[in-house]
Order: C-alpha cells, then sequence, then structure tokens
C-alpha cells in the first residue's frame, strides 16, 4: 500500500506540471478565440464563399483551414501595423479618437499605460517588487510597484501595486499603498512570477517578510530590546555630599 501510495504520488507529480501548463495555454487560446480568431474565422468563411460562390464549403474548412487562415492573416497584419506606427495615418487616427468625448479617455489611458510600461520595446516596470498587506492586515501578498504618487495635504508617497492573482499573473488588483507599509522583496522577477502561477509551491526557501523594525523577537533576541529601551544612567552624586 506505501508503494504504490508513493508511485502515485509520483505520477501526478509528474503529470500536474505538464497539466497546468496545458491550462493556462488553453485559457489563453480560448480568449484569442473568442474575441480575434474566431471573428476572422467567421470572416474568411465569407470571403471564401464569395469567392467560390459555393453555399457551402467543406466542413474540415469551416472547422481548421478558416482558423489557420486568420491566424496568419492577424500575424501578417499584426506585422504590417509595425511598420506604420510612425506613419501620419496612426498620428491621424490617434488624433480622432482623442477628440470623441467619451473614447479619450478611455484611449488617453491606455496609450499612456503601454507607453509607460515599453521602455526599448521591454517591458519594464515590474523591476520592483514588493510586500503588501492583502486582503486584511495579517496577511501579506507579492506585489509589482508600477507608479507613485503623493498626497496632496500630507505630501506622504504612496505606491501603486498590482498584485497579480494565481495562477494567471494577468488578472489581479491595483492597491494603493503607504511607501512604509510595501516591505521591498529579495526575489527575483522570473521566481516572483513562478511562485504565482505555481500556487506558491516553486517560491524560494528565504523571502524578507517583516521590515527591520516589525520583525518578530526570538528567543535570547535582546538587542532590538536594548537599542529600544531608553537609556537609564545612574544620577551623578552630588560632590557636597
Amino acid at each position: 500500500m506505501i508503494a504504490f501510495r508513493r508511485r502515485f504520488i509520483a505520477g501526478l507529480l509528474l503529470i500536474l506540471p505538464f497539466a497546468v501548463t496545458f491550462w493556462i495555454v488553453y485559457w489563453l487560446y480560448s480568449a484569442l478565440e473568442d474575441y480575434v480568431i474566431g471573428p476572422v474565422a467567421v470572416l474568411v468563411v465569407q470571403l471564401v464563399q464569395g469567392w467560390t460562390q459555393e453555399p457551402h464549403l467543406p466542413p474540415w474548412f469551416e472547422v481548421y483551414g478558416a482558423p489557420v487562415l486568420g491566424i496568419a492573416a492577424v500575424t501578417l497584419l499584426v506585422y504590417s501595423v509595425g511598420f506604420l506606427a510612425q506613419s501620419q495615418l496612426f498620428r491621424l487616427l490617434d488624433r480622432l479618437l482623442l477628440s470623441l468625448p467619451i473614447v479619450a479617455v478611455i484611449h488617453r489611458a491606455v496609450l499612456r499605460t503601454f507607453e509607460s510600461f515599453r521602455s526599448n520595446g521591454q517591458f519594464t516596470k515590474f523591476s520592483r517588487r514588493g510586500l503588501v498587506a492583502f486582503p486584511h492586515p495579517g496577511m501579506r501578498v507579492p506585489g509589482f510597484v508600477t507608479s507613485s504618487c503623493r498626497d496632496a495635504e500630507t505630501q506622504k508617497t504612496f505606491l501603486s501595486v498590482y498584485v497579480p492573482t494565481t495562477p494567471i499573473p494577468s488578472s489581479g488588483y491595483m492597491l494603493l499603498v503607504p511607501e512604509e507599509d510595501v516591505t521591498e522583496l529579495d526575489w527575483t522577477l522570473e521566481e516572483t512570477v513562478q511562485a504565482v502561477v505555481s500556487f506558491g509551491v516553486t517560491a524560494p526557501p528565504g523571502i524578507r517578510y517583516y521590515a527591520h523594525a516589525d520583525a518578530p523577537l526570538l528567543p535570547g533576541d535582546t538587542a532590538r530590546l536594548d537599542d529600544a529601551a531608553p537609556s537609564r544612567q545612574a544620577p551623578a552624586k552630588d560632590p557636597r555630599r
């Protein structure tokens, strides 16, 4: 019975990484299929029907051929847009969207977000990581510091922290946290992302969980007590006595 349990656990640990990877890839593909591949495939089917004057196309084309052509068309379109990024056409479209009352707010926010992320073709806003109290005091989760701001009255610094959810870090929460309440996380970017995706299984063995002043005292740890306690000196003797 013990040998069976060990073999079963070994097989489970061997299968789970592939299963979780497949699940995440499938989730990404499903999102692309619903919003990109599916509509483009329908457009491809309609165009082919118009060219061939056939009311019904072969099932294999609608199921496999149209999605493949749709992916190729989207890839070619995105690649072509890269050549037109600095063209007058895109500047005109940008000014048009910024002139619309409601669309302008959304477009300006999205545009500034991606411009702040992009630096020489790389995303650099997640280089600073920290621990924040979430969802309530007593618990801490890893987050990515994306920006900072100051309180108008007190000039106190607040950090904008993105807290990803497990196991898909593309969804999460944006928190405004006082700077002193964010503990610097000494994990690398790759270690942090891996810990989130793996439900914490691959978390590094060491972590700086507390700030120095908040660290709990261990048995025999009297150094910080001595530092924090007010100095008590014996009163000086009166020379007249």
